[in-house]
């Protein structure tokens, strides 16, 4: 029997770093398929030998069950969003966690989570009905000595007849490690509160800009928008060449659009992209978690006359927010984004000064699609209204999310039919792009937060569009035929900072002419 109620402190050890192994079949399957199966036996192998290690250093008397405790709740809890999702565990993942509310986390639960909470509870039983007999503290201590000598002896003749080739093998698979428990859940913790930890004071930008206005006074007021969507992926947008018709309401604005359709976002997360987005950084030097102690291009616009606004109607603006006025809409996320844009006509009315304004959607978050769209919107049919996307077929799923973007872009319509009206009074410009994209169910792979490196292109390329309307394109002294060649560039969300500045005229050293997409089609005859 493989749970008995007495057993030596070295059974214990033995018994666990079985359960572990088993614990680890996400990871041996994945490493079969990458190689063969005696290279997955051989991982087992391995797998119980290093546990075997660990515990026998980690296992002892007094704390031993509390540890185990741990590891059997940490393990199912990470085996559940592995499995149901099939998403890895990073640093970045457990970032996420951290700034995650509850309603978004509930929308992860399922009714197929009570499996593993059963295998959990089942496992804490027999965890403590055991009785374990230590020996003298010498003889136990000697036991583990032996034990662990024993395994790494046998861990040396296994690896190093392959050493030469291990670091290779290991490279070339280092993703698979993110789906190694508990090595996964406790690195990625260990790393996540560095980064949430992470303190100092606060690093500003330029608190005054240079102001090089490149357009003649003509009275009005500059007044930018920037629609954060949330998981709208570049394949599903028509804009993009999708064969639905996903963003039919915006075809009448579409010969003033500067539509990019090759865009990459800055990280497959909303804790990561979203602040990123907004900073001086861009993808490679961006630190996760810094948004709150480094400021960003709002705060500049904040600096330089302008009124910054931020409405939110999902999690949280990620630190983006921090020093300008803030509207939250909705805290349970149950609210749809058209609420944000019932006021908005009105409210920029009363402004009648410079002003930048952020809408941060819900969006197309998942996995309940159905729930991001009024009824009327559902005009692809059948949907998947399950609580595990994996128990849908992928038709069902495209359908669900594909509605939700359709009510996105309708949106989006309705907002810029507004902003026509204002044309007499502002300078218009409307940025559009997604945080990140979304996986829905290609190769096993659903939801978003990959790793970056690693992650599909469905959760790293997404829509990114600009609207000028032809007023503030004769205003702000642009060529529209260039606006229009600079859509065929590659850009990413390391562009969105520079361009916001570009368009504004404000020049701060952090700014480069580069990767700011108005930049070359500014006409010099003013």
């Amino acid at each position: 029997m493989l749970f008995k109620n007495r057993m030596s402190s070295v059974q214990f050890v033995l018994m666990w770093a079985l359960v572990t192994v088993v614990y680890n079949y996400l990871f041996i399957l994945k490493m079969v398929e990458s190689t063969n199966l005696w290279v997955g036996c051989l991982t087992i192998f391995v797998l119980f030998l290093g546990f075997v290690v660990a515990y026998a250093i980690l296992l002892q008397k007094y704390v031993a069950k509390y540890v185990m405790a741990f590891f059997i709740v940490g393990n199912t809890a990470a085996v559940y969003f592995m499995h149901t999702y099939n998403i890895a565990i990073d640093k970045i993942m457990m970032i996420n966690v951290f700034q995650t509310d509850t309603a978004e986390a509930g929308a992860l639960l399922s009714i197929n989570m009570l499996v593993f909470v059963f295998v959990a509870a089942v496992l804490l039983i027999c965890l403590v009905r055991i009785r374990i007999d230590y020996a003298t503290w010498q003889k136990d201590l000697l036991s583990r000595v032996k034990l662990i000598v024993l395994s790494v002896v046998l861990l040396a003749l296994i690896l190093l007849p392959v050493a030469g080739k291990l670091d290779t093998f290991v490279q070339e698979r280092k993703h698979l490690l993110y789906m190694l428990v508990p090595s996964n859940y406790i690195g990625s913790t260990i790393g996540a509160i560095k980064v949430v930890k992470k303190h100092g004071n606060l690093k500003p930008l330029d608190k005054k800009a240079e102001l090089n206005r490149y357009w003649k006074q003509n009275g009005r007021k500059n007044l930018f928008v920037v629609v954060v969507g949330e998981s709208v992926r570049a394949d599903s947008y028509a804009l993009n060449g999708y064969e639905r018709d996903t963003n039919k309401y915006l075809q009448e604005f579409a010969k003033d659009m500067m539509v990019f359709k090759h865009a990459k976002a800055c990280g497959t997360s909303t804790a990561i992209s979203v602040p990123c987005m907004f900073s001086p950084y861009g993808q490679k030097d961006f630190v996760p978690g810094s948004a709150s102690y480094v400021e960003n291009v709002l705060d500049v616009f904040n600096y330089n006359g302008y009124k910054a606004i931020w409405r939110e109607n999902n999690s949280s603006c990620k630190g983006n927010c921090s020093r300008i006025i803030t509207e939250i809409f909705c805290q349970d996320n149950s609210c749809m984004d058209g609420l944000m844009q019932n006021d908005l006509k009105e409210k920029l009315e009363e402004i009648n000064d410079n002003a930048i304004v952020v809408l941060h959607q819900y969006g197309s978050h998942g996995p309940d699609y159905f729930k991001r769209y009024p009824k009327e919107f559902e005009i692809y049919k059948p949907v998947c209204q399950k609580e595990i996307l994996k128990d849908c077929s992928y038709d069902e799923i495209r359908n669900a999310y594909d509605n939700s973007v359709v009510y996105n872009s309708y949106l989006a319509a309705e907002m810029l039919k507004d902003l026509q009206e204002l044309d007499d009074k502002y300078n218009v410009v409307v940025f559009y792009t997604s945080d990140h994209g979304e996986s829905l169910g290609e190769n096993g792979v659903y939801l978003h937060a990959a790793v970056y490196k690693y992650a599909p292109h469905y959760q790293t390329e997404v829509p990114f569009w600009i609207w000028m309307p032809q007023k503030t394109k004769q205003n702000m002294n642009y060529d529209e035929i260039c606006l229009s060649k600079q859509s065929e560039r590659q850009i990413s969300h390391d562009n969105l900072f520079h361009s916001l500045l570009g368009v504004s005229g404000l020049k701060i050293d952090a700014y480069d002419e580069n990767l700011d997409v108005f930049a070359p089609c500014r006409n010099n005859n003013l």
